[in-house]
């Protein structure tokens, strides 16, 4: 919840998919040290009726500080628990926390930013009657769905002409969860829902209310009107609910090499771990329109509204 406002639009469709009934939202924890980023996902979970949700905030000196066009205003803007002073927890401990009140293999972890806390997590050792976190990984989580990489090509190798800075900003943290991760892992590439893939949204913003959280920070990483942007996180959280549907198609297991300058090559294998989404043609063609139209029917749908 930096970089770019397509974070908030994401936890909007992750919300609103909650006020639906399609899935349960367990923990919202920021890879970035900045407050005001917490402050932000604690004003939108407010927004949405989840004042409750536990937060946390990657902790130590490898997690990424950059500039956010949006986060302090919106946590100067809207309540939030985090006063001036008020430390943000530690988003490992929230993982533990919440991970071990889980049944086995129930839980989907969705990544739209840096993976810092995931290379904390499964660094943790076992303490005090508790596992460690690998374990705890490898016991609750089914899934990961991480948004990061350009699967182009087949079998796809990303030269990174396209750029990969969820992966690349904390590269050894990249490097060491993809080398430990001890489950399932779908990719969402930037060729699904960033550059190149044509899809954007964030325009209809304009016709949200006005103390929507969302929306202002649409504005404020736009300067002053909602425009649109790509949906790469946003289509990530929609596949983490809703899986393949008529939306996209998966390709065959394998598993990504990466390397520590964050190029990879996929190895194809048919026991592997890994796969990574494709777009799903409809007489030949890309259904991109059909994505951005459900992904705008869920950005624009009304806090607790249960269709």
């Amino acid at each position: 919840m930096e970089t770019d406002c397509d974070d908030a639009g994401a936890l909007a469709v992750l919300h609103v998919l909650a006020d639906r009934g399609e899935c349960e939202i367990l923990a919202t924890v920021v890879s970035v040290r900045d407050p005001a980023s917490a402050a932000t996902v604690d004003a939108i979970n407010r927004y949405y009726h989840r004042p409750a949700l536990p937060i946390g905030m990657v902790k130590g000196a490898e997690g990424v500080l950059e500039k956010s066009a949006y986060a302090s205003r919106i946590a100067a803007e809207f309540p939030h628990r985090f006063a001036p002073g008020v430390e943000v927890p530690d988003a490992v401990q929230v993982y533990c926390d919440v991970l071990e009140k889980q049944p086995d293999h129930s839980v989907a972890v969705v990544t739209v930013g840096y993976v810092s806390n995931l290379r904390q997590l499964l660094e943790l050792p076992a303490a005090e009657g508790h596992p460690s976190g690998l374990e705890l990984a490898r016991a609750k989580v089914a899934r990961w769905v991480c948004m990061g990489g350009n699967f182009i090509g087949d079998p796809p190798h990303d030269d990174l002409k396209l750029g990969n800075v969820n992966f690349q900003r904390d590269a050894a943290s990249s490097l060491y969860v993809m080398q430990h991760w001890p489950g399932e892992v779908v990719f969402v590439g930037r060729e699904i829902g960033s550059v190149p893939s044509g899809l954007k949204l964030g325009e209809c913003l304009a016709r949200a209310p006005a103390d929507s959280p969302v929306r202002r920070a649409y504005e404020h990483y736009f300067g002053g009107k909602a425009k649109s942007r790509h949906v790469a996180d946003l289509t990530t959280v929609l596949f983490a609910v809703r899986g393949l549907r008529d939306y996209w198609d998966l390709s065959a297991p394998g598993r990504m090499d990466l390397q520590p300058k964050m190029t990879f090559d996929w190895h194809p294998a048919a026991d592997g771990p890994q796969t990574y989404l494709k777009k799903k043609l409809r007489d030949g063609k890309p259904n991109d329109r059909y994505i951005e139209s459900v992904l705008e029917e869920l950005l624009m749908q009304p806090p607790g509204h249960r269709p």
